[in-house]
């Protein structure tokens, strides 16, 4: 088998792993992705959550102090209304940070993963490169191969 053909077969191969290596990073690279959103997701749900607190806590202090002859939108259950207000505003800030936290790290992560695929799929052609590279010095070491002796250039006359 010659140098070319193995370096053919070096320069397959590295490239074929390089390739394989790439689509696994590019794959996790979708599911990091797909992951980071739905952590978001889960942080706007609970958003969502607390707001319905917000409004359940709200209906129930008017409720209460309303049917305890209190007017509901001053004094002790105004107090209680804004408190609940502010801690719940709270929460949801919070769960609106954890969302964009988690949808960063995320993509940041996905990026990282994405910018290895490629660097794995330079590498790759980099060494299929490399492959023919070496074939061609070790032919180069060997030397050309001798002249057949039937060439007139090479054939000396005799002089008698």
């Amino acid at each position: 088998m010659s140098m070319e053909a193995i370096a053919g077969i070096q320069a397959f191969a590295a490239i074929s792993a390089a390739r394989a290596g790439a689509r696994g990073l590019a794959a996790q690279a979708t599911q990091t992705r797909v992951q980071a959103r739905s952590e978001a997701l889960k942080y706007k749900a609970q958003g969502v959550k607390v707001l319905d607190n917000i409004l359940a806590t709200d209906a129930a202090i008017i409720a209460r102090a309303g049917a305890g002859g209190i007017d509901p939108l001053s004094g002790s259950a105004k107090t209680l209304t804004t408190f609940a207000m502010a801690k719940g505003a709270e929460e949801k800030y919070l769960s609106e940070e954890g969302a964009l936290i988690a949808l960063r790290s995320g993509m940041a992560q996905a990026d990282n993963y994405e910018a290895q695929a490629s660097a794995t799929m330079m590498s790759g052609i980099f060494n299929a490169a490399a492959a023919f590279g070496q074939a061609y010095a070790f032919n180069k070491s060997l030397g050309a191969a001798p002249k057949s002796p039937l060439e007139p250039s090479l054939q000396t006359t005799a002089t008698v």
